[in-house]
């Protein structure tokens, strides 16, 4: 999904080349990788804020910026504030028997 998301934004960016090289295949997998660690672990969670990341936080920044590289000068944070309640429970539960579904 990163990549796709990657290669539609890089389309109408301002620079292309340097948006597919700086957020290559590998660095889009150590993002998502990372978010889902943040999130602890559950990938299931981490969708809407990888592509949040992905798009505002990285891509816009290597497109508006020319010495920006992710890997140098982005950390990912992961803020409560960001999070919806429910992947703000989720992320907290331990295990899936934590986490309270309204029925």
């Amino acid at each position: 999904m990163g990549r796709k998301v990657r290669d539609i934004f890089a389309a109408d960016a301002l620079a292309p080349d340097r948006i597919s090289n700086l957020a290559d295949d590998s660095y889009i997998a150590d993002l998502a990788s990372a978010v889902a660690g943040k999130l602890g672990g559950k990938v299931g969670i981490a969708p809407r804020v990888f592509l949040k990341k992905l798009v505002a936080d990285v891509l816009d920044r290597i497109d508006q910026h020319p010495d920006f590289d992710p890997r140098a000068h982005y950390a990912l944070t992961v803020s409560d504030t960001e999070l919806t309640p429910v992947e703000r429970e989720a992320a907290a539960a331990s295990n899936v028997d934590d986490i309270e579904l309204t029925v």
